[in-house]
Order: C-alpha cells, then structure tokens, then sequence
C-alpha cells in the first residue's frame, strides 16, 4: 500500500508553468535543430513561399529562421535542448519532493532573472512583467521550500546543544 502525497496548490501551479517552459524549450530545440540541418532548403523553400506575401505562422517562422545565420541556429538548438532536459528532470523530482531538486528549481528560476529584469526594463510590455512577476513568485515560492527545512534542522541542532 502506498501513501499518496497531497500536493499543495503552489506545487502544482509550479510544475504546471515549469512543465510549459519546458514543452516550449523542446519545441524551440527541435525547430532550430531542423532548421540548422536543412538550412539551405529552407532557404529555397522561403524564397518561393514568401513571394506571395501572406502573413501566417509559417510565413513568421520562415522569416526568422532566415534572420539567424545556421550557426546560430546550432546554438539555439543545443542550449533550448539542454536547458529544457536540466529543467525537466527538475521539474519531475520537484513533483516527486526530492530536495535536490527543490534547490535545482531554485537555481533554474533564478538564472533567468537578471535577463528579464533589464528586459522589462528596456522593452516594457505586459508580457514582459508578466513574466518577471510569475518569476519572481515561483523563486520566493522555492526559497521558502529551500529555506524552510533549513531553518528547522537549525534549530534541531541547537535543541540538541
């Protein structure tokens, strides 16, 4: 018989947004990666495509994948690759409450911060805040889950002294 853990509410919140990040990070990943490999098709494939002139997702795509030079697109892949793997498996221990993994949620909200800080600060959109303000919660969230069995093993150690 297992014990089944009831999750509060801010874990859950967490896991789902971290879950997104992650699912977008692996998109991007995948998109750049194929972009990389096939870049000369694409090259093809947008010089006929964007003739017509409409506006669509494709079109969009296009349009950026044929701004960022293939080595560009070599990067992007391997860094969203990487950061989506690192964040998922935090995310997963994070559900299952390992603390390592509490620490490395921790540690993967906060690298961003400074990056969105001085991005709402020179391109101020609601999108930015809303970001930066989700951000800012989920790390105050994680310091108090970091925190908190610190603080009590602190002061089990002094009761003991």
């Amino acid at each position: 018989m297992t014990v089944q853990n009831q999750r509060s509410l801010s874990t859950k919140l967490i896991v789902a947004y971290k879950s997104l990040i992650v699912l977008i990070l692996a998109t991007i990943s995948i998109l750049s990666f194929f972009s990389w490999k096939n870049y000369d098709q694409i090259a093809i494939v947008a010089q006929d495509y964007l003739v017509d002139g409409e506006f669509t997702l494709s079109d969009w795509f296009l349009k950026t994948v044929m701004n960022i030079p293939a080595d560009g697109l070599r990067k992007i892949a391997r860094v969203a690759g990487i950061y989506a793997i690192v964040m998922g498996v935090g995310t997963i221990g994070f559900w299952y409450g390992k603390k390592w993994a509490n620490i490395l949620m921790l540690v993967m909200v906060s690298l961003p911060l400074p990056t969105e800080i001085l991005n709402c600060w020179h391109h101020f959109s609601g999108k930015h805040l809303v970001i930066l303000l989700l951000n800012i919660m989920v790390v105050k969230l994680l310091l108090k889950k970091v925190l908190a069995p610190a603080a009590e093993s602190v002061s089990e150690l002094s009761e003991s002294v």
